[in-house]
């Protein structure tokens, strides 16, 4: 096996080009090098003979140039693909010899053929990147897979090789943020993908400028396919999420816990959102849900006063307005002091005033506290509204 990768290598150098004397790549020669190294390879004789490593990129890379040359990217990504994971695995073999080295000019000469082999990858580097964000759009299964492939090996590449262990360019968190991103995409997408590796592609993204994205693609995910991780997941959002999006994630969460009929979490939740985000236009409906919640458990006093609340806050919310007599109605229906029913005229008297052209808020209730009441003068006014003649 060693021969042919000594075979291989030789056709390699005989048939490579070089700009300086004008020489071209005679890929004739060139497909016969890459049948042998690729054989090698496939045989799984890659890591019994480390050299083959790099042979195996070298090839890689004169096809990747050739078709990237051409603009031929889907070609090009495929070979550039090929060349970033061989050399991966050559600076592997060069980093575990540094380590044992202890000849400064070996030493020397070593970590110059590591710089000349991260520069070499930038190129392809950033072509599957850019291939992988194109692949992460598409509607194709095999593209989505293809992405979902080219992400991966760049997050790898980047994060954990020691072939870019040496390169601290500025852009080099930016493209594994985008490669994680493009992954999550892609995986989301992918028919099969495991619910616990989609999770995790996003959950890569929180903290980030996706972190929204991430969020929102988790609970779209889950929401029909597990109830109990779309809950865990709103909650987290709700609690961790930073920017504009933070308090539409607060208030889901808020409205989830309503109709999951976890009363007394929502109602910690809606003083949380109360307190932190006081001039958001939601926080109206989150007073009113709060409400809500006492009135329905019939504690109407409290609940009138969350929405007595409500009204001051938010004057032209009819809601707001309306709900406090309602309350005090329902406590009026169900007491025997005539106290109660008085104070309960005195609301909807007060809504009669705001809103004279909508009986629906205080007519037949009028009629009927009047008629309790035994008020038979002031109820007669109200006759028509509750349709009885």
């Amino acid at each position: 096996m060693e021969a042919k990768i000594k075979k291989a290598n030789q056709i390699y150098e005989y048939s490579v080009g070089n700009p300086a004397k004008n020489k071209k790549t005679d890929f004739v020669k060139m497909d016969e090098a890459k049948a042998i190294i690729e054989q090698v390879i496939n045989s799984g004789y890659g890591n019994d003979y480390p050299w083959a490593w790099k042979v195996a990129a070298d090839i890689m890379e004169e096809y990747y140039k050739k078709y990237a040359g051409n603009q031929s990217m889907n070609t090009a990504c495929e070979y550039g693909y090929k060349f970033i994971t061989y050399a991966i695995k050559a600076d592997s073999s060069i980093t575990s010899i540094s380590s044992v080295v202890t000849d400064e000019d070996i030493q020397s000469d070593i970590q110059s053929i590591k710089a000349r082999n991260c520069n070499r990858a930038l190129s392809p580097l950033v072509s599957c990147l850019q291939k992988a964000q194109e692949l992460s759009n598409s509607s194709s299964q095999a593209d989505l897979a293809l992405g979902k492939k080219y992400s991966e090996l760049i997050i790898y590449a980047l994060e954990k090789s020691s072939l870019f262990s040496a390169f601290t360019d500025e852009s080099k968190p930016e493209w594994i943020l985008y490669a994680k991103a493009f992954r999550a995409q892609c995986l989301v997408e992918l028919n099969g993908s495991k619910a616990d590796d989609v999770e995790a592609a996003y959950r890569a993204l929180y903290g980030t400028q996706y972190e929204s994205v991430a969020y929102s693609a988790l609970l779209n995910y889950f929401r029909d396919r597990n109830k109990q991780k779309y809950d865990e997941i709103l909650a987290y959002a709700a609690e961790h999420a930073t920017g504009e999006a933070a308090s539409q994630f607060a208030f889901m969460n808020i409205q989830n816990l309503y109709f999951n009929g976890r009363k007394e979490e929502c109602i910690r939740q809606i003083d949380r959102f109360v307190e932190k985000y006081a001039d958001d236009d939601r926080t109206v409906s989150v007073y009113l849900m709060k409400g809500q919640i006492y009135f329905e458990d019939k504690k109407f006093d409290m609940a009138e006063n969350v929405f007595n609340i409500a009204a001051r806050k938010y004057p032209n919310d009819e809601r707001a307005i309306t709900m406090p007599a309602k309350c005090a109605w329902m406590k009026a229906q169900s007491s025997d002091l005539k106290s109660d029913r008085e104070h309960a005229i005195s609301l909807f008297k007060e809504l009669e005033t705001k809103f004279p052209n909508n009986p629906d808020y205080w007519g037949e209730p009028l009629y009927i506290l009047y008629n309790n009441n035994q008020q038979p003068q002031l109820r007669d006014k109200y006759k028509k509204y509750y349709g009885a003649e």
